[in-house]
């Protein structure tokens, strides 16, 4: 019997993966707060004979879960963290919270976690199979707006890896060729002299005037940035709600992106220098605290080919009629626009054969299928941005997307975690942790891969640039400054 033979233990484990995957649903904690989801996760790592290392690299929600010795050594990613203001009724095909205002799994992380498990299982059955290696779930917190991974290779980890490997719950089974943006979050906060509004505005200094001012001027700079740069903000402290009263406090919260770190670092840096000049136009002060940053994701085209290879050798999953069925109503829940993400997809590819499957099935119920990989192929900076890249720039990393979700779905939507408990989210679940468990193993099995994979990696680094997260930096929940 080949490889194959090991991948039984996912399908002998259903139930309570399943379950599990449920259980870290209900729990949808956010950012660097996922002390449940943990403990759920360390318990079953613990029961499956791995070393599990609690509160990994100093961070309190970060783990790893290793089996089996020596070389070569390859990373799992795994990720359990929910979103903010999500919450809602699973099943559900219309828009309705039970607790309003509470976290939700907007992004699939209660099975992206719960796969990647899937998937060191089989592998660590085949190392007790007698097979030299070792297998390492690395279980990354706040990958929403935190980068866990970011301080985590801050700390040394991923350093030491052979490969690491990942996936992310979505809309179709396919490799993930594209990069991601590299972004940096900064808390600035203004601080001036509150005084009467009417009695004696001129004793006063307006912290609330500085940051309209900074924002003001980040509007001016959007025209004078690389067209693929994206610069968001929030403001997290307006100065109280008395218009009467000269606001003494300001605080905004800045989110720079762009294809490049060092892009995203001297973009940032024009950012920096508007806060200052805000605060000099209304002899006020200003405080920066950096929050997080993440690096552009580097894929590695060795290790891409081998997890397409893998999950055409697993085979998609089965659907039932009534799951076909629930997959449409919730398609026809999707905005107008959703169907970017498929024209994005296509519009990369360069194989007429390809493009021709593609658009033959793009108003399939489900897309249970995967998606033609071409080996030559341009890539390019998407929209969003994920610590994925940090790893990345420590070792040879690949990632894959499996069917999870309806088509068209939305990103970080109500969608997302209504069908995060489904029979079809469990499916694809089950089949990402087939597939990269066969990749991981395949890599164990063959040296040579993992040599071409590392000279790639060596050559496509000489051309880039990492900045890490400073060394004073520290992780921080978010819903601390407000």
């Amino acid at each position: 019997m080949g490889l194959e033979q090991y991948l039984t233990v996912i399908d002998d484990s259903k139930e309570t993966l399943d379950t599990l995957a449920d259980q870290i649903w209900g729990c949808a904690e956010t950012a660097y707060s996922e002390t449940k989801s943990v403990e759920k996760l360390t318990e079953f790592f613990r029961k499956e004979g791995f070393t599990v290392e609690d509160k990994a690299y100093g961070i309190d929600t970060a783990f790893t879960a290793s089996f089996g010795n020596g070389s070569p050594r390859i990373g799992i990613l795994g990720e359990f963290d929910a979103l903010s203001g999500l919450n809602q009724i699973a099943g559900l095909v219309e828009k309705k919270s039970e607790h309003p205002g509470a976290p939700g799994h907007g992004c699939g992380h209660n099975l992206l976690g719960v796969g990647s498990a899937a998937a060191a299982l089989a592998v660590r059955d085949y190392l007790k199979a007698g097979h030299p290696g070792t297998v390492i779930y690395y279980g990354c917190p706040a990958e929403e707006g935190g980068s866990g991974k970011a301080f985590m290779a801050k700390e040394g980890a991923f350093r030491d890896l052979d490969a690491a490997i990942t996936w992310h719950p979505g809309t179709s089974n396919v490799v993930v060729t594209n990069s991601s943006l590299a972004n940096f979050q900064v808390l600035y906060s203004f601080e001036g002299t509150a005084a009467h509004a009417a009695g004696c505005p001129e004793l006063g200094r307006s912290a609330l005037d500085s940051l309209e001012l900074m924002n003001v001027g980040v509007q001016f700079l959007r025209e004078h940035m690389i067209e693929q740069a994206r610069i968001h903000y929030a403001i997290v402290d307006a100065g109280g709600y008395s218009p009467n009263v000269v606001q003494p406090t300001a605080k905004a919260i800045y989110l720079v992106r762009a294809p490049k770190q060092q892009d995203a670092a001297e973009l940032l840096a024009r950012v920096d220098n508007i806060a200052k000049g805000a605060a000099l136009m209304t002899d006020t002060k200003v405080t920066r605290r950096f929050i997080k940053s993440c690096a552009n994701f580097v894929s590695n085209r060795t290790l891409e080919k081998l997890l397409y290879q893998s999950m055409q050798e697993v085979g998609v999953p089965t659907y039932t009629e009534e799951e076909y069925a629930l997959a449409a109503k919730y398609t026809a829940t999707a905005p107008a626009g959703s169907d970017r993400g498929y024209d994005e997809l296509v519009s990369d590819m360069l194989i007429p054969g390809d493009i021709k499957f593609m658009k033959a099935h793009k108003k399939d119920r489900l897309w249970d299928f995967i998606v033609p990989y071409e080996e030559i192929h341009i890539v390019k900076a998407t929209g969003g941005s994920t610590d994925v890249g940090d790893v990345s720039f420590q070792c040879p990393t690949a990632q894959i997307t499996c069917m999870t979700l309806a088509p068209l779905t939305p990103g970080h939507s109500w969608q997302i975690v209504s069908q995060g408990k489904s029979t079809t989210a469990h499916k694809g679940m089950r089949f990402a942790g087939k597939s990269m468990a066969l990749a991981v193993m395949k890599l164990m099995e063959s040296p040579d891969t993992l040599k071409t994979a590392r000279a790639e990696f060596d050559e496509v680094m000489a051309d880039q640039k990492y900045i890490p997260i400073p060394k004073d930096a520290h992780p921080v929940a978010m819903s601390s400054l407000y």
